[in-house]
């Protein structure tokens, strides 16, 4: 894939793009191209600093471990686990990174930190491209590469791009979809369209290999929807209100023979089968083997969407609009404009693409509104879109003319200013009174300060810039001014963030106490902390499967019934005549030997969160004797 903004659209493109006039950062294109070669420094910077893998990433990492050790990819194992609950994609790409990269050079083992987000970066590397390649053919090389610039330096990219999770490989690939969709309906012969739609169906396959349904919900609705609409909102925004009725009767009489034209034009009777090639062998397999797996699907996909899932009922129905507009900072300002972008008056000549974006931002994130459960991260697939947007918006911003009321424009600077200081001070006040036990530290008390700083002269660079009628350099420290200040929190406070101290804890507990290396940790969680495995070398296992549980079960099997199915489990392991370590939180040893008075004692416990007993401390329990006494074990 040539990593290149091409100078002129191509001759499938239905949308040709407005002269550009003359302005500091060029055409575009090399602005593009610096957006690459200074992304390519963030990312070097960014993998080889920051913190170590959360107790989400390591799911992925040490998944990705075991498919190299035991040679199972097909059914992936997160510890002594079939894990199914989420497709392979991730993990084989975190385990083709581990082959190709070096191996942990204590432990020798494969898939290390940096192989687990290599993944991440080189799918921001393709969003960022993507960004820039469909913007050039919506909008022409100038707002393409203002576009790359935009989701280069946003918040969403920026924090995705360096996790080892899923979320960045399912924003490229929905990305990508878009994209070919686009580039079909664009072109000009039907060779064209026919590859276009092929990589289409492809790219959507693929995107539910990274994280089905998901791209149900977040590429084929708002597609549905923008095609069938497309003309009558054409119809609307040409006679105003006065053609509303019009409009309507236009989207009901059209139904039908717009579904023929998706059959028949974008090639849905073969389209099908293609996009359910690539993900459907894989569950077919996989449910052969374990004969769960389309119980556990239902449970984890349908009845999450339904509600009926344990953590339903996150966020009310305006839930993604302050998300939105966090992972679009620091251009979040912006964002009510670019989302009316399509409808303004301003933005005329491009309201065809425009809408197309609006589809893509809106619908999905419309329809996971209405859904119980809800998380941050859902939106991020929206982020190439929104960075589109933006771009149109922030091309009139900074370059569409002079200061109109120089006088107003100072008290936006002002107001600005005033804001980027108050959200200085309350967040310091925030992370001090809420987590005292990373403001203690000494690293956090001096780098954090520093990244305000950074902030602050940043932002009041790019006001005095733009008064200064220096736009493109306003515009420029606006973007740098957000990679800076994150790199820096990445670097200082993420090893905090992520904190490995309670897992590493538990591995030097259990030397300590002379439990031999090979010696399986049990976890009484419904999800054990991987990372004891994978940086302390400890075995660990679970005492139940959950989701078996859920699956052979269902709606019988809530959270106090597994509860009570764990303590049972573990009881009977402390009552075998074999020494059994088992981790749990304070309070839940504390109601197990409340209620069951198992043979237990405490070997040692793990200070976690606020200092000083609590009951979220980590306890590592066991039925072996004490040294020293008959029968005990000896280090």
């Amino acid at each position: 894939m040539p990593m290149a903004l091409p100078s002129r659209p191509c001759a499938g493109s239905a949308h040709q793009a407005a002269p550009a006039s003359t302005s500091p950062l060029g055409s575009g294109r090399r602005l593009f191209l610096l957006t690459l070669a200074g992304w390519f420094v963030v990312a070097v910077i960014g993998l080889w600093e920051g913190p170590d893998l959360s107790e989400h990433e390591v799911i992925v990492a040490q998944t990705a471990r075991q498919m190299i050790q035991t040679g199972e990819w097909l059914v992936p194992h997160y510890l002594d686990t079939p894990f199914l609950v989420k497709p392979p994609l991730m993990p084989w790409l975190a385990a083709v990174a581990g082959l190709v990269l070096p191996a942990d050079p204590v432990s020798g083992l494969p898939v290390t930190t940096l192989a687990a987000r290599v993944p991440s970066v080189l799918a921001a590397f393709v969003v960022i491209w993507l960004v820039a390649r469909l913007g050039r053919d919506l909008f022409g090389p100038r707002i393409a590469g203002l576009a790359a610039f935009v989701c280069a330096s946003s918040l969403g990219l920026l924090l995705y791009a360096f996790n080892a999770t899923v979320e960045m490989v399912l924003t490229a690939l929905c990305a990508w979809a878009f994209a070919e969709f686009w580039w079909a309906v664009a072109a000009r012969s039907p060779r064209r369209r026919l590859l276009h739609l092929l990589l289409f169906y492809a790219a959507l396959g693929l995107a539910m290999l990274a994280k089905g349904p998901m791209p149900m919900v977040l590429v084929v609705l708002p597609l549905a929807a923008w095609w069938w609409m497309e003309r009558p909102l054409r119809l609307f925004r040409a006679c105003g209100w006065r053609g509303a009725g019009a409009a309507a009767r236009m989207a009901l009489w059209q139904a039908w023979p717009r579904l023929r034209q998706a059959v028949t034009r974008l090639g849905v009777w073969w389209g099908i089968p293609l996009f359910l090639l690539f993900f459907l062998p894989w569950m077919v397999y996989v449910a052969g083997r374990e004969k769960y797996a389309w119980e556990l699907w239902e449970y984890e996909y349908l009845q999450r969407m339904e509600g009926d899932y344990p953590g339903s009922g996150q966020g009310e129905v305006f839930y993604y609009l302050p998300i939105m507009l966090g992972l679009a900072l620091p251009w979040a300002l912006s964002v009510p404009e670019a989302l009316a972008g399509p409808f303004l008056r301003a933005f005329r000549r491009h309201h065809r693409p425009l809408t197309y974006l609006w589809f893509w931002v809106v619908v999905g994130g419309v329809f996971m509104s209405a859904m119980t459960f809800k998380k941050p991260y859902y939106l991020l697939p929206a982020l190439p879109a929104l960075s589109l947007l933006l771009a149109v918006v922030l091309e009139r911003f900074f370059f569409g003319g002079g200061v109109e009321r120089p006088r107003l424009a100072r008290v936006a600077v002002a107001v600005i200013l005033a804001a980027v200081v108050g959200l200085g001070v309350g967040l310091w006040w925030f992370g001090s009174v809420k987590y005292p036990e990373f403001w203690d530290d000494r690293q956090i008390q001096w780098g954090v300060p520093l990244a305000l700083a950074g902030m602050l002269i940043g932002v009041t660079t790019a006001c005095f810039l733009y008064l200064a009628r220096r736009r493109g350099g306003s515009f420029l420290a606006v973007g740098l001014t957000s990679i800076v200040v994150f790199i820096t929190c990445w670097g200082v406070a993420g090893p905090k963030i992520a904190n490995t101290e309670p897992p590493r804890a538990i591995v030097a507990g259990l030397r300590a106490a002379g439990v031999p290396d090979e010696t399986t940790l049990y976890w009484a969680g419904l999800r054990p902390d991987g990372r004891v495995l994978f940086y302390g070398g400890r075995p660990v296992g679970q005492l139940v499967d959950p989701y078996r549980l859920i699956a052979e079960h269902g709606e019988t099997v809530d959270r106090d019934r597994l509860k009570m199915m764990v303590a049972t489990e573990i009881c009977g392991r402390l009552e075998s005549p074999e020494p059994v370590y088992i981790v749990l939180k304070r309070d839940a040893f504390e109601s197990l030997m409340t209620f069951f008075k198992p043979p237990a004692r405490e070997l040692f416990s793990v200070d976690r969160g606020d200092p000083g007993k609590d009951k979220g401390d980590w306890l590592v329990i066991s039925n072996a004797p004490e040294i020293g006494r008959p029968g005990g074990h000896t280090p």
